[in-house]
């Protein structure tokens, strides 16, 4: 029997980038007919790694604001999770990294085993922790047993591409100046992951049983 495709997509941004990748995810879902929900994590201040005089960078915070942070709530309900970030020095943002934290009383309830999880990611440069921030982004989803999602090879845009794009997740190459965006076939990499968790989704029986049950009710 069909589950349902429940897709969560959380996303934190700065200057547009891992926001136009989210929600590229999201289109990829719901055109598999995933209901959707596109989050963010809590807004950090102050900004050590960006401008907040740029013009961009004060856009994409207003649209950004306007986005449900996210919750515990939002991932029990999902049979899909995809979470992604700026890559920090190859590693994930502190406010993604602080709602994962959040969310460790599901950890001890197992509430996300069996669930399908994918990541995104976005870099200055193509060897700027592009790849690396993808594995630490998946590294949570192992430790609440979930089942991981990459993109194929089989995706024509992943062949083609020549900035970002990986089989660990989506990704894009901005430029260090962050000017160069996602370009058409890091978008299509993105939808296509998308659409990939959503089928999952509908495939995947989550199997929820209690960590500390195990741990200590031997």
């Amino acid at each position: 029997m069909q589950e349902p495709m429940r897709v969560c997509v959380i996303c934190d941004s700065r200057y547009g980038t891992t926001l136009e990748l989210a929600r590229a995810v999201a289109r990829g879902a719901e055109q598999e007919g995933a209901e959707v929900r596109l989050c963010r994590v809590d807004i950090e201040e102050p900004e050590y790694s960006v401008d907040p005089e740029r013009s961009d960078f004060q856009a994409t915070l207003a649209e950004y604001r306007a986005l449900p942070r996210a919750t515990g709530e939002d991932l029990e309900w999902a049979r899909g999770i995809v979470w992604g970030s700026p890559t920090r020095y190859g590693l994930m943002s502190t406010p993604l990294r602080a709602f994962i934290d959040e969310v460790a009383p599901l950890w001890r309830r197992g509430a996300l085993i069996g669930k399908v999880g994918a990541a995104f990611t976005s870099t200055g440069g193509m060897h700027s922790g592009n790849e690396i921030t993808l594995i630490n982004l998946l590294l949570p989803f192992f430790q609440h047993g979930m089942v991981l999602v990459g993109v194929p090879h089989s995706v024509p845009e992943l062949v083609r591409t020549v900035k970002g794009g990986s089989p660990y997740g989506a990704s894009a190459v901005t430029g260090f100046d962050g000017t160069r965006g996602v370009d058409d076939n890091e978008r299509a990499i993105a939808r296509a992951l998308g659409a990939r968790v959503a089928r999952l989704a509908g495939q995947v029986r989550p199997e929820p049983a209690s960590v500390e049950l195990a741990a200590y009710g031997y």
